[in-house]
């Protein structure tokens, strides 16, 4: 599906704040994804750490027929991961959508592909 840039950033925004806003943070203990539920539509609470944060954002665009990847980094010294569509971040640790170019402190380490089976790569 084509978005234009201004309305990508409109619909980034949208369902950054309609995840964030039902999101409690909490620590992971080992690694455990999960995904959000199954009628997940945004409005659900989440207790998760930022895996689940990234996945219940992708489930959304997702169904907004936006592509967006999965980037493993490093940030003061922990691994997190973020949600990257078109050069933009989904990230519960910040208030709103950036761009990728704003995160300065983060190590980008892997990306995912576009879709689940695809493999995870370097980045370099």
């Amino acid at each position: 599906m084509n978005h234009s840039p201004e309305t990508l950033r409109l619909q980034l925004k949208s369902v950054f704040h309609r995840v964030i806003n039902n999101f409690h943070g909490k620590t992971d203990k080992g690694e455990h994804w999960q995904m959000p539920p199954e009628n997940y539509d945004g409005s659900q609470t989440l207790r998760d750490d930022c895996d689940g944060f990234c996945l219940a954002c992708r489930v959304l665009l997702r169904k907004l027929g936006i592509a967006s990847r999965l980037v493993y980094c490093e940030v003061e010294g922990s691994g997190h991961l973020v949600v990257e569509a078109d050069g933009w971040i989904l990230d519960n640790r910040q208030k709103t959508v950036v761009a990728n170019t704003f995160l300065t402190s983060y190590q980008w380490k892997r990306i995912s592909g576009y879709d689940a089976r695809d493999p995870w790569k370097e980045i370099i």
